[in-house]
């Protein structure tokens, strides 16, 4: 098998207020920030509101020129101004002129626009495609005043292990969606367990407790609802934790409680919910951001979750999780979760174009690349891992190690795109002075200043360029090094297994935690070998 290399530009999409105002910004790494303050009237005009409430409220089945009547004023209040400028000259420049170039859409919804973050993003529609259905232009989503942390990597060693979740009693036809996704798992190797018929929080906890996973499939109910003290919450059923309880006896679990399961699972990279309403959110009580079943999983640290903002057929359910699990474990995509993600969408508008379920999932996405496995070779094993060669650096003066000594590598990532927007800026400044020719003192001063700003910028970009090279070969030390501690425990590990013996929690958990850093020291190089050519 040939992995499909793309080339991913992020485009950071953050809408928030000012006083009574719409702000929307957008930035990719290379870019500067562009800003505009779009009218935003038509989203809230009468008969958008109307069409709005006929796809939520519709039992499924309308027709599909209102899902493009709605996605294209979506479109057109998204990008309007410099944001639009900024959209159309990457698109432009690196999805239309590159063969293997995708624009990843990361849209940041602030708490204080709560109203925007219950909109139907995914149906964004522009020349007569639907955006969220094509792989040039992925559309995730993030909550932008959520504290979850630093990005993290969905990466795993190997396949990724699945737990499909699925709480008795609910009535939907739950059995074609687990043979659909069951097939998919089965057919690319991927292993998997079925927890299912009377299932509590508290198995669903041993299970994960008990098994290494990577991936959680939960088929079921959800809604959001008010409480007794009038705060809104979102939960999710599963049967009662009493032994006499039949299955069909609810436990409607709150959205508290699910942080505080998975907290304690940091093993988990994705967790899909199949059950309606789970992307609805309000308003946090205590004003910390915003209140509903996906932020608890963001704050538990889960770093991707596909949740359904709709309620969805069992039908669209069922082509959208085989679609997805096969996408994911196999085909030149293998391991992209945005792309699975993607091409499930397009599958079920393909299939059902008159049907809101195309644009029922939504991806939350905390992830550089989106990617949660390696792909495997035409033999189906996993590609032969070579210890890289780490080639001597200068090591940067005493002054500057100590100048940056809590300065880690993916900081300098973050950093040096912003200094070289910055001096580009003073640069066109300086250009657009010194052309005036003869200045005022005022001017004179501009100059002076611009000119003083633009030596510091520079001499701190040689600084950082120094030091990133310097982190790189430091990182590539210490991977090589993990790889023979990883090696050694492994061989330890399979010896206890061959044997009979026990292999011990703590065994496991070095292994497990050797390869968490392995997989980021591998990001962290993989990057870094794209940044150098452009220092």
């Amino acid at each position: 098998m040939t992995e499909y290399a793309s080339v991913t530009i992020d485009l950071d999409l953050r809408i928030f207020t000012t006083g009574d105002v719409y702000t929307i910004t957008a930035q990719t790494a290379e870019s500067g920030l562009a800003e505009s303050t779009p009218d935003f009237s038509a989203i809230f005009d009468e008969s958008f509101q109307e069409k709005l409430a006929h796809i939520r409220d519709e039992p499924f089945a309308t027709e599909e020129s209102l899902f493009r009547e709605v996605g294209d004023v979506l479109f057109r209040v998204l990008f309007q101004g410099q944001v639009r400028d900024l959209f159309m000259a990457v698109w432009s420049q690196h999805v239309q002129s590159e063969e293997s170039g995708a624009l990843r859409l990361r849209l940041n919804i602030a708490e204080d626009a709560l109203e925007l973050a219950s909109l139907p993003w995914e149906l964004l529609h522009w020349q007569d495609v639907f955006l969220s259905t094509q792989i040039s232009s992925l559309v995730t989503r993030q909550l932008l005043n959520l504290d979850y942390g630093n990005i993290k990597s969905l990466k795993v060693s190997g396949a990724p292990k699945v737990l499909i979740v699925i709480p008795g009693g609910s009535g939907l036809n739950t059995d074609a969606e687990e043979s659909a996704i069951v097939a998919a798992l089965e057919k690319a190797s991927v292993p998997y367990d079925v927890l299912k018929g009377k299932v509590s929080l508290q198995d669903m906890d041993d299970h994960l407790t008990e098994g290494d996973y990577a991936i959680l499939h939960f088929i079921g109910h959800a809604r959001f609802g008010m409480n007794d003290k009038g705060e809104m919450h979102g939960l999710l059923r599963f049967n009662s934790s009493n032994a006499d309880a039949a299955k069909s006896d609810e436990d409607w679990v709150p959205e508290t409680d699910i942080q505080s399961l998975f907290g304690n699972h940091k093993g988990l990279k994705l967790v899909v919910l199949n059950a309606c309403h789970t992307g609805e959110m309000s308003k946090h009580p205590q004003k910390r951001g915003f209140w509903g079943v996906i932020p608890a999983l963001l704050r538990a640290g889960v770093p991707a979750v596909v949740a359904m903002q709709y309620a969805i057929r069992d039908d669209v359910a069922a082509l959208f999780g085989e679609t997805f699990y096969k996408r994911l474990t196999s085909g030149k995509w293998a391991g992209r979760v945005d792309v699975a993600v993607t091409l499930a969408r397009n599958a079920c508008y393909l299939a059902y174009p008159d049907d809101r379920g195309f644009a029922t999932p939504a991806l939350y996405l905390r992830s550089r690349d989106g990617i949660i496995f390696d792909v495997l070779d035409d033999a189906g094993e996993k590609a032969v891992v070579v210890e890289p060669d780490c080639i001597q650096t200068p090591k940067p003066s005493r002054h500057l190690l100590y100048k940056y000594r809590n300065v880690d590598i993916e900081e300098i990532t973050m950093r040096l795109p912003a200094l070289k927007s910055r001096l580009q800026r003073l640069t066109f400044q300086i250009d657009e002075l010194v052309s005036l020719g003869t200045l005022d003192e005022r001017q004179q001063w501009r100059l002076s200043r611009y000119k003083k700003n633009r030596k510091d910028l520079e001499r701190e970009l040689d600084e950082l360029n120094d030091m990133f090279v310097w982190r790189l070969y430091e990182a590539c030390e210490e991977l090589r090094n993990l790889l023979q501690q990883v090696n050694v425990k492994q061989n330890e590990k399979e010896t206890l297994e061959t044997a009979g013996a026990y292999v011990s929690y703590d065994l496991k958990n070095e292994i497990f935690n050797l390869n968490e850093r392995i997989l980021k020291l591998r990001q962290v190089l993989s990057e870094g070998e794209h940044i150098i050519p452009q220092l």
